[in-house]
C-alpha cells in the first residue's frame, strides 16, 4: 500500500463515513481493531484496521467475523472510553505519506465536544494505530497507542501517553505537480522497466511504490511509442500526473493483479495495465479486502506462532530466574557440614561451657584441633546450643536434597522449552497445531474453550482450524543419495513416536550435541552397513534443524536405536543414549539444498 492507495482510500472513506456514528469497537488481534460504524439509510459500516507488521492494512469488512477475545484488551477499552457514541468527522491522508486520520468528535469526561483523532500509519513493520487528543493550542498529543515506542526502541521518535504526536520523518520527494519536468532525464528507454528507472520515479515522486512505479514506466513506454519523437521522460512526467489525478478523481477503476492460480498479490486504485492478468474493484478498500482474503491462514499462522513464541519465551524467562534463585539458595545451604562440626565440638566440650556465654573458642579436632568460634545463645546451655546447630545442619541438609531436585527439574523444563523453541523457528502450520496442543499437555499453556464450528479467515475464506487438531504431523522424511530413507522430527512428540515407536532397534539415531534439535533417524533396512555419505547427509540435516545451524562447526552425536532410552516421567522430546561417536559437520546451504530437495514420498516412507 503506497500513498497513491491511501489517497484513495482517504477520498473513498469519507465520502462513505462522515457524519456516521462510531456504535462499538473491538480488538481481535494484537495489532487489530474492528469498528462497527453506523452510517445513516444504511447498514452498519465495518471497518478494520490492522498494524500488523507485514499485513497492515485499512478497508471495510464484507461478511467476514474475526474473532475477538472474551476480554477486550486495554487498548480497546480506552477506544471504547474515547470514541464510541462519537461522530466520524472526516478521513484524511496527511500529505502524501502511508497515514490515515480519521477525526471523530465525541464528549469528553467533562462533557465537553472535544475532537479525537485516530492515525494508522501503515508502515511495513513500523506500522501503529495511535489515538491523539488536540490540545487547546491545537497540537496533537497521544492518548496512547496499540504499540508503545520507548526511546530504547527509536531514536527517531517516542509514541507514548502524554507525548505531542510526531510525523515520523518525512523523506525527501515532492508531490509531481512540484517535479521539474527535466527530473526524469536519463531514464533508460530500451529497458523501461528496469529497476534503475523504478528507483529513479522513487527518489522523487512523493506517494508511488514500486508498482506505481511500474505502471507509470508500462505507459510511458506505451506513449513514446505512439510519439512521432520518441521521449521516455517527458513522457513519464505526463503520466505520472495523469495517473496521480486518476486516483483524486477517481477516474480509474481499482484493480487487484491475479497470480496464476487467481490469487490476488497487489492492489491499486487504478488500472494495472503492466500486468497481464488483473481484475477491476468497485472500490479501493474492496481491493484492499480482496488483497488479503487468501491471508486467512497466514495471518492466523502468524498469530499462533507470535502466541506460542511469547508462551515459551516467558516461561524460559521465570524457570531461568527461578533457576538463579534455587542455585542462591543452594549455596546458602552448602554451610551444613560447618553446622554439624559446630554441635559435635560443643557436645564435646560441652563441660568447658558455662551457660550465659555468647562465643566460645575450641579446638577443632576434624581440622587439626585449630581454633573454631561458635556463637551460642546465652539462653541456652551448651547441649541445648549443640542440638539447635544440629537442627539447623539437619534443616539445611534437606533444604539441599529439595533444591537439588528442583534444579534437576527446573533444568529439564528449560531444556524441553528450548527444544519447543527451536521447533518453532520454521514450523509449518500443521506442526504448531501441534506444538499448541503438545504445551497444553504439559501445562505450559491453557487449553482455550471455542465452538466447534468452522472458523472464517478473516477476509472471507471458510476453513476449519479444528479440523486437524487431532491428527498426527509426520516428520520430514527426504531421500539419500545412496538411496536410505532420513526421517527429521520437527517437534518434541514427532521426536519422541520417531526415536521410541516408529523406528527398528538397528536404525541410526542422530541429533547435535548438548543443544535443542531435531532427532534425525537412517533407516538401516536389510543393510549391514549404512554409507558414509548416507551417515555426512544425516549429520547435516541434524545440524540444520538444530539451534546450531548458523554456526561454522557443530558436533553431531550417532548411536543406534537400541542405545536410546527414556526416563519415567521425562518431558516429551527428551531421550539418554549411550555408545555413541561424535562428528563434526558445517551446515552449508549449498550442501543441504540437494538433500533437501529429495523429499521422500509417502510410498518410500512406507505410510
Amino acid at each position: 500500500m503506497d500513498g497513491l492507495t491511501i489517497r484513495r482510500l482517504a477520498l473513498e472513506l469519507h465520502e462513505q463515513l462522515a457524519g456516521s456514528k462510531i456504535e462499538k469497537i473491538y480488538q481481535p488481534g494484537e495489532r487489530d481493531l474492528l469498528f462497527n460504524i453506523r452510517v445513516p439509510g444504511q447498514p452498519v459500516a465495518r471497518l478494520f484496521m490492522s498494524a500488523h507488521k507485514q499485513f497492515a492494512r485499512v478497508h471495510l469488512l464484507q461478511d467476514e467475523r474475526p474473532e475477538n477475545p472474551k476480554e477486550p484488551p486495554m487498548f480497546c477499552m480506552l477506544l471504547r472510553k474515547y470514541l464510541e457514541g462519537g461522530r466520524v468527522v472526516k478521513v484524511e491522508q496527511r500529505g502524501w505519506d502511508r497515514i490515515l486520520e480519521i477525526s471523530v468528535e465525541a464528549i469528553d469526561e467533562i462533557g465537553d465536544l472535544r475532537t479525537y483523532r485516530l492515525i494508522c500509519e501503515i508502515m511495513g513493520r513500523n506500522s501503529n494505530l495511535i489515538l491523539c487528543r488536540t490540545d487547546d493550542d491545537g497540537n496533537l498529543r497521544i492518548i496512547d497507542a496499540i504499540v508503545r515506542v520507548t526511546e530504547h526502541m527509536s531514536r527517531v521518535r517516542e509514541v507514548l501517553p502524554g507525548a505531542p504526536y510526531v510525523l515520523p520523518p518525512a523523506q525527501d520527494k515532492q508531490d509531481i505537480r512540484a517535479v521539474a519536468p527535466d527530473a526524469f532525464v536519463g531514464l533508460d528507454a530500451e529497458q523501461p522497466l528496469a529497476k534503475a528507472n523504478v528507483h529513479l520515479l522513487l527518489d522523487h515522486v512523493a506517494g508511488i511504490g514500486p508498482t506505481s512505479a511500474r505502471e507509470i514506466l508500462h505507459r510511458a513506454a506505451e506513449t513514446a511509442k505512439r510519439r512521432v519523437q520518441a521521449d521516455l521522460s517527458s513522457a513519464v512526467y505526463d503520466e505520472a500526473r495523469k495517473l496521480i489525478e486518476a486516483v483524486e478523481t477517481g477516474a480509474e477503476s481499482s484493480t487487484v493483479a491475479l497470480d496464476e492460480v487467481g490469487r490476488a498479490v497487489e492492489c491499486e486504485p487504478y488500472l494495472l495495465t503492466h500486468r497481464t492478468n488483473y481484475a477491476l474493484c468497485p472500490t479501493i478498500s474492496e481491493a484492499i479486502r480482496r488483497r488479503f482474503a487468501d491471508n486467512g491462514e497466514i495471518l492466523y499462522h502468524s498469530r499462533l506462532h507470535d502466541e506460542l513464541q511469547r508462551t515459551v519465551s516467558d516461561h524460559l524467562d521465570k524457570l531461568r530466574g527461578k533457576l538463579v534463585k534455587l542455585q542462591q539458595s543452594l549455596t546458602e545451604s552448602a554451610d551444613e557440614a560447618s553446622y554439624r562440626i559446630k554441635a559435635e565440638i560443643l557436645t564435646a566440650f560441652a563441660y568447658q561451657i558455662e551457660k550465659g556465654q555468647t562465643r566460645v573458642v575450641l579446638p577443632n579436632y576434624y581440622a587439626d584441633n585449630e581454633p573454631i568460634a561458635i556463637d551460642l545463645d546465652p539462653s541456652l546451655d551448651a547441649i541445648q546450643n549443640a542440638q539447635r546447630y544440629f537442627k539447623q545442619a539437619t534443616k539445611r541438609k534437606r533444604a539441599a536434597t529439595s533444591v537439588a531436585e528442583q534444579m534437576d527439574a527446573t533444568k529439564m523444563d528449560i531444556d524441553y522449552l528450548e527444544n519447543v523453541e527451536e521447533s518453532l523457528r520454521d514450523a509449518s502450520l500443521e506442526n504448531m497445531e501441534q506444538i499448541r496442543r503438545e504445551l497444553v499437555s504439559q501445562g505450559f499453556l491453557q487449553e482455550k474453550v471455542t465452538k466447534q464450528k468452522p472458523r472464517q479467515g478473516r477476509f472471507g475464506a471458510k476453513h476449519s482450524a479444528a479440523k486437524p487438531d487431532r491428527a498426527q504431523s509426520k516428520p520430514d522424511a527426504y531421500i539419500s543419495s545412496d538411496g536410505f530413507l532420513i526421517r527429521v522430527g520437527r517437534n518434541n512428540l514427532q521426536n519422541d513416536r520417531l526415536t521410541f515407536r516408529q523406528s527398528d532397534h538397528r536404525d541410526v539415531w542422530m541429533h547435535v550435541k548438548d543443544q535443542p534439535g531435531s532427532h534425525v533417524v537412517i533407516r538401516r533396512g536389510n543393510a549391514k552397513e549404512i554409507p558414509e555419505s548416507t551417515l555426512d547427509e544425516a549429520a547435516l540435516l541434524a545440524a540444520y534443524f538444530s539451534r546450531g545451524r548458523d554456526s561454522a562447526t557443530v558436533p553431531v552425536d550417532i548411536t543406534e536405536i537400541r542405545h536410546i532410552w527414556k526416563p519415567n516421567g521425562a518431558r516429551p522430546g527428551f531421550a539418554l543414549y549411550d555408545n555413541q561417536r561424535t562428528v563434526y559437520v558445517t551446515p552449508d546451504r549449498t550442501l543441504l539444498e540437494p538433500i533437501l530437495s529429495r523429499t521422500a514420498t509417502a510410498t518410500e516412507v512406507g505410510e
